[in-house]
């Protein structure tokens, strides 16, 4: 197979000479990987860096807050960082440095004493074409990023990943002649742990809960990868998944909570981090927090009080390939399974699986007598582990379909009896049911947007993310962004066309005159919905003077690429 894509390769290169018009060719071939441009040799000394350091915060206070709202009959999102308030900026802080090529890169270490997680909320965020902006930790094992111009939330900000420890650097690395406008409004101080800390294991959840990867785990293979640790507001942590709509088209819609998410202007903040999960059954440790994306835009909700407590989002791009992320199926019937199983991530923490082999009851939520307002499954105690706060959002499957049925609002389990928490009390699920009808309308409901089809379903099965086996690439030999002879002044527009039923992520590459193959990231992806088009005017400008070869990769084979190079005198 390689020796077949380079031959391929050779051949289209060889196109590509004899047609220099502009035009599209395309070809099959692997993906570039993406680094942060401090981790290329000749730059300064990270000790050279500017270095600011937070103001300490009362953790002790901090966690008799939360013991107080743990304690309290409402649900909650636990919270796991506490912001500080800052403006930080390139045009202010950090140092900057000229790299051969003209290209420029800022880079500032931010560092809060004590913190076992930071994470910075940017509220502003503004990115020409070609510049990127990663954030990692000072030895460059946790790398999160590139952020590029794609990744600007609806409030033109930026929520990053998680980095855990007490120190990251943000570094932004801008072409030449560019310039970017960013500020840092928080740094967001983890005074709970996140995930697995520099120093070893996070044992915040109960050693009762079952690992889904654990054999309890199997029939759920596929629901397991539609679940995601999310955080929102940089500051709070809950669970959601991926839902499928009948027109199968791979909207990014993703359910939670609406005490997760509450209302329209947390959700750019949401993060998820997808199959962040242990490597065998019996560790309570390890797991990855690198498969995450940063953004959604609110679709609707419905409070708890008077109602079932979900929030649906679309988030801002389609998940990575690579993270082979589900789409789960469900049922809005009126119905009560005979059996249950949940997938969550408990006190945050890596992901996990409980049962239950008893039908739950109809009631309100909170309530045991049934039907009370029937907005709610309640789950009258689990046969294999519990939940605990950080679940909260995670789907109830129906053990019979697979279909998801409700969402967890919150409860009493408990791994240790600490009253009126413990191993037998119950858990409430706000029903599909109710989520589909909502309030009766757009905003308040899932049916306009998990059926856009309008086709009256109440059921849909699951589906995988289409994967093509190879990216697509569509190559334009000729691309210009520059001042020639006799007042010439050239530019190149690009276009990338969806005409098939599912969306599919677009980058484009570029590949300087006397450069070699596979050149750098110019901009992506960008997430391209069914017949939708990305364009973009001048693409090359952020690496003016520029002329040589662009590619676009597509995770796709129904997307087009067409260019056109022309003389603007």
């Amino acid at each position: 197979m390689e020796k077949t894509q380079t031959s391929r390769l050779i051949i289209v290169l060889a196109l590509a000479i004899a047609f220099v018009a502009a035009g599209a060719l395309s070809l099959d071939a692997a993906g570039t990987g993406k680094l942060p441009r401090s981790t290329f040799p000749g730059l300064r000394s990270l000790d050279t860096v500017e270095r600011m350091e937070m103001p300490g915060i009362d953790t002790d206070a901090l966690l008799a807050e939360d013991a107080r709202t743990a304690r309290s009959d409402e649900p909650f999102r636990p919270r796991f960082a506490s912001p500080i308030a800052v403006e930080l900026s390139p045009d202010g802080e950090g140092t900057w440095e000229t790299l051969g090529d003209g290209s420029r890169l800022w880079r500032l270490r931010i560092t809060s004493p004590g913190a076992l997680s930071l994470n910075l909320a940017l509220d502003e965020f503004e990115l020409p074409h070609g510049a990127s902006l990663w954030i990692h930790d000072p030895d460059g094992a946790q790398v999160r990023g590139p952020y590029t111009a794609s990744s600007r939330n609806a409030d033109g900000g930026l929520w990053t990943a998680v980095v855990l420890g007490d120190e990251l650097v943000a570094e932004l690395h801008l072409p030449a002649g560019a310039d970017a406008r960013l500020n840092i409004a928080s740094v967001n101080h983890g005074y709970r742990s996140f995930g697995n800390t520099e120093e070893g294991a996070s044992l915040k959840r109960g050693t009762c809960n079952v690992n889904v990867v654990c054999p309890e785990g199997d029939p759920w293979r596929d629901e397991i990868r539609s679940v995601a640790k999310i955080s929102i507001l940089g500051i709070y942590e809950c669970t959601g998944q991926m839902l499928n709509n009948t027109a199968q088209d791979e909207t990014p819609y993703f359910l939670t909570a609406w005490h997760c998410i509450q209302g329209p202007s947390e959700a750019p903040s949401l993060v998820a981090y997808w199959n962040y999960e242990t490597a065998t059954c019996e560790e309570f440790s390890g797991g990855s927090l690198a498969q995450n994306q940063s953004g959604s835009t609110w679709v609707s909700s419905s409070a708890l009080t008077g109602g079932s407590d979900f929030t649906l989002v679309e988030l801002d791009a389609l998940p990575d390939s690579s993270y082979e992320v589900y789409y789960s199926g469900w049922d809005a019937r009126d119905i009560i399974p005979d059996s249950t199983t949940a997938i969550h991530h408990p006190s945050g923490d890596q992901k996990s699986i409980s049962l239950d082999s008893d039908p739950p009851t109809i009631t309100s939520y909170g309530q045991d007598s049934s039907p009370g307002t029937g907005t709610h499954l309640r789950i009258g105690s689990w046969d294999v582990a519990v939940t605990e706060g950080g679940s909260s959002g995670g789907c109830l499957f129906d053990d019979a379909t697979g279909r998801c049925v409700g969402t967890l609002s919150g409860g009493f389990a408990a791994c240790i009896e600490d009253p009126p928490l413990g191993p037998n009390e119950p858990d409430w699920y706000g029903r599909m049911y109710h989520h589909w009808t909502g309030r009766g309308t757009a905003g308040t409901r899932l049916s306009d947007w998990l059926d856009p089809l309008d086709s009256g379903v109440l059921v849909l099965d699951g589906k995988d993310a289409t994967i093509s086996d190879e990216s697509v690439v569509w190559l334009i030999p000729a691309a210009a962004s520059v001042t020639g002879s006799a007042g010439s002044n050239w530019k190149t527009q690009v276009s990338v066309v969806n005409s098939g039923t599912m969306a599919q992520n677009v980058s484009w590459y570029y590949v300087a005159d006397g450069d070699v193959w596979p050149g750098t990231l110019l901009t992506g992806p960008w997430g391209v919905r069914p017949n939708e088009a990305l364009y973009l005017d001048d693409v090359l400008l952020p690496e003016k003077p520029a002329s040589g070869l662009l590619y676009a990769t597509s995770t796709g084979p129904d997307t087009v690429a067409f260019s056109r190079t022309y003389n603007l005198a």
